[in-house]
């Protein structure tokens, strides 16, 4: 019995069996003495324990197998998962550290604990047996820098704000680290810079003339993988980071100096601190496809982070990916990634999907085509005239149409290709059941998708919006913000209308010095028209004021400097935006922010707009939801909440009479499609649709959709949907196919 007490208590003090994945750590207890092991390929299974090296201590880093831990009195330890070995570090002084990084296995000679300070352009190190930290001062060498690269010296300005080097990464036996000549985030100034030659005398910065891509509100983590340098950059609704807008990952292309998208990562996955930046993210090799090509975060004040969310990395969309069921009551606990270290080997290749899709011209429809088989041998469709198959492909409608000619070789080479700008001619009713989801697959390419039938189709984008993002929609144009790719950095923005079906583009104005942080985007009708107006409205939390920008005029030569936007700046604490579109309602924009109150935008053609905050109609909905849409629907406001993760959906209506919201049960014929940069109504022009509500989600293969009849989440394959089962599309919306 001794013995196996013993034995238990041993086991206590160690960390669970290593696993191929990283362990998702929390500690609680008095002085967090105890931690819980989360596994995330078993989330029903978690192990705790009770080692005393993790007592009192704060997790800095994960690096080369081991855990840089951080003690109340200023002691840092190097702790391996595996073995347990424990190394000592000399104490350091009370000063703010912000990152820190082993630069390689301690069994190497020469390996270094860095530590990078928060506020000053020092480093402390120290080699491994040292009996005390090395401070180094870097800032006559970044001033020394500054001249190599040619730019001028008032980039530093150490008296005011200090010049950081930050975010350090060993790559390929280099350190690297992100340098901030401003000291702060801004994306104009995010340099990649290699660091060498670190000796008590000195250190060595050498410019990269890379620059990080980033954008408010937005946080970049640098990561190596495999040998390469990552960024994945997670853009969150708010500075509560609550709520997750959009995630990209890039690549770093050493010989060009360019970041390159990864659309997919079958080999890897990726790994984000919780709450913090301070903390290192990290990727792995993974041989579990349903493990690889993803990234994969907690959230903040999600039921105390219990919760983690995955995101693909092919597909685009977020998930729940373990929701760990078995922890105990919380008390604010931040979880962290340990990550032991194992050789893994042999990675086996995917399975690759071919997939039988013709060489096209830009602009070509692409359906989804099946391998055609040979089917004239085993039915009568050879005996069908080729003239007559052409004459009934010319009356179908298109979305048909793309089905006729994946049906069979004969209907395949009586239907050709078509392009979107010519479809009214080859289709007699262009017309559709519904609206379809759009969303840009890749930077060069743009999707969508059919919600009822599941089908997809692409078109190749023009060459001025490659690497753009969707941000309206409406009246079949979307709304399209594209970063120069000369001035990226700089914040320069060019925006366009585009209509994916007749491939016409216009031209707006460029965005001087902003981000791609379109918090609240929208226009009031056809570009078309004269009476066009798109606004931007934008938030920083830290303070009252917001920004409106504003453009009613459009360009029509793609080479002459336009510059059409204009600004206004309102004082208003009570109201924050909610990344929902929008809505240009009886002359004015109508804004649901985040509590569910509305403001009001009316823009004067004497400049003097204005903006309010109703104080009436009241909140419907005070707590418990996580996104609210406006809609607008035969000429009334309808308001649109969903409940935390999906457990309820209400509706209500404006009572302009009464300024009051009244709850709707039924939306008889009506449709409504619901995303964050559109949302709008159609009525249901194919039976079985009408009063439900569709969101960017998918179950399976299968789009979801909110039934106002039975008060559920379905699927079009039959299936009752619940939040963890789902996965949601993200940097996407709605669009209603127009060819005029």
């Amino acid at each position: 019995m001794k013995k196996k007490s013993a034995a238990k208590k041993e086991e206590q003090h160690r960390p669970p069996p290593p696993e191929p994945y990283p362990w998702l750590v929390y500690s609680f207890g008095d002085n967090n003495k105890r931690q819980i092991f989360c596994s995330i390929s078993n989330p029903n299974e978690t192990r705790i324990r009770r080692i005393p090296a993790l007592q009192n201590r704060y997790l800095w880093a994960n690096c080369h197998g081991w855990c840089l831990y951080l003690g109340r009195d200023f002691c840092l330890i190097l702790w391996n998962p595996v073995t347990m070995e424990e190394i000592t570090l000399p104490c350091m002084p009370e000063v703010a550290i912000r990152d820190c990084i082993l630069t390689s296995p301690p069994s190497e000679p020469g390996s270094k604990v860095i530590l990078f300070f928060h506020r000053t352009n020092n480093i402390l190190y120290c080699e491994l047996g040292d009996e005390e930290w090395t401070e180094l001062c870097y800032y006559d060498e970044l001033k020394r820098t500054i001249k190599e690269v040619g730019l001028a010296e008032e980039q530093m300005v150490p008296t005011v704000l200090p010049n950081l080097l930050m975010s350090p990464v060993c790559c390929d036996g280099n350190l690297y680290a992100v340098w901030t000549p401003f000291g702060n985030y801004r994306d104009c100034c995010r340099k990649l810079v290699k660091i060498h030659e670190i000796h008590q005398d000195g250190l060595k910065i050498e410019p990269l003339n890379v620059f990080l891509r980033s954008a408010r509100p937005k946080y970049v983590h640098l990561m190596e993988s495999c040998g390469d340098l990552f960024t994945v950059e997670i853009q969150y609704k708010d500075e509560s980071l609550t709520g997750v807008l959009a995630i990209g990952i890039h690549r770093l292309n050493f010989s060009n100096k360019e970041w390159v998208q990864v659309e997919t990562a079958k080999d890897r996955a990726f790994f984000l601190p919780s709450d913090r930046v301070d903390q290192q993210a990290f990727s792995i090799p993974v041989i579990d496809p349903d493990v690889a090509n993803r990234v994969y975060f907690t959230l903040h004040g999600d039921d105390i982070y219990k919760k983690l969310y995955s995101y693909n990395i092919e597909d685009g969309t977020i998930s729940i990916s373990s929701t760990f069921l078995n922890l105990p009551r919380l008390q604010r606990s931040c979880p962290v990634w340990i990550m032991p270290h194992l050789r893994l080997t042999n990675t086996p290749k995917e399975d690759e999907h071919k997939i039988n899709t013709e060489d096209q011209e830009s602009g070509k429809v692409y359906g989804r085509e099946n391998d055609l088989k040979d089917m004239e041998s085993t039915n009568d469709i050879s005996a069908l005239h080729f003239d007559m198959v052409k004459v009934i492909a010319e009356r179908l409608i298109l979305v048909d149409y793309l089905h006729f000619r994946a049906t069979c070789k004969i209907f395949h080479s009586a239907a050709p290709p078509i392009q979107w700008r010519i479809a009214m001619e080859k289709v007699e009713n262009p017309s559709l059941s519904s609206p379809w989801l759009v969303f840009f697959e890749n930077e060069s390419v743009c999707a969508f998708i059919d919600p009822k039938h599941g089908d997809k189709y692409i078109i190749n984008l023009p060459q001025v919006l490659k690497g753009g993002i969707i941000c309206g929609s409406k009246d079949g144009w979307l709304l399209i913000a594209v970063a120069e790719k000369s001035h990226f950095f700089l914040g320069e923005i060019l925006t366009f209308f585009f209509n994916p079906f007749t491939q016409a583009i216009l031209p707006l104005a460029e965005n001087m010095d902003r981000a791609l942080d379109f918090s609240c985007i929208g226009f009031s009708s056809s570009p078309l028209s004269s009476e066009c107006v798109v606004v931007n409205l934008s938030k920083n939390e830290s303070d009252a004021k917001f920004v409106v920008e504003y453009s009613s005029s459009l360009g029509q030569d793609l080479d002459v400097d336009l510059n059409h936007w204009h600004k206004n700046e309102f004082n208003d604490a009570d109201f924050s935006f909610n990344y929902n579109s929008p809505i240009f309602y009886k002359g004015a924009f109508y804004c649901l922010g985040q509590k569910g109150n509305l403001g009001i935008l009316k823009l004067n053609d004497d400049g003097e707009n204005t903006w309010e905050v109703l104080t009436k109609p009241k909140p419907p909905c005070m707590s418990g939801y996580d996104q609210n849409y406006l809609v607008e629907c035969d000429g009334e406001l309808f308001s649109v909440f969903v409940g935390n993760m999906r457990k309820w959906v209400q509706v209500f209506k404006l009572n302009e009479s009464k300024m009051t919201w009244i709850r709707v049960e039924n939306l008889e014929n009506h449709m409504f499609y619901l995303s964050c940069s559109s949302s709008f109504s159609v009525k249901a022009k194919t039976p079985g649709m009408e009063n439900k509500i569709y969101f960017p989600i998918f179950c399976g293969q299968s789009m979801v959709f909110f039934s106002l009849e039975t008060k559920k989440f379905h699927s079009f394959e039959g299936k009752d949907v619940n939040f963890y089962g789902s996965r949601e599309k993200l940097r996407c919306g709605w669009i209603e196919p127009k060819w005029c």
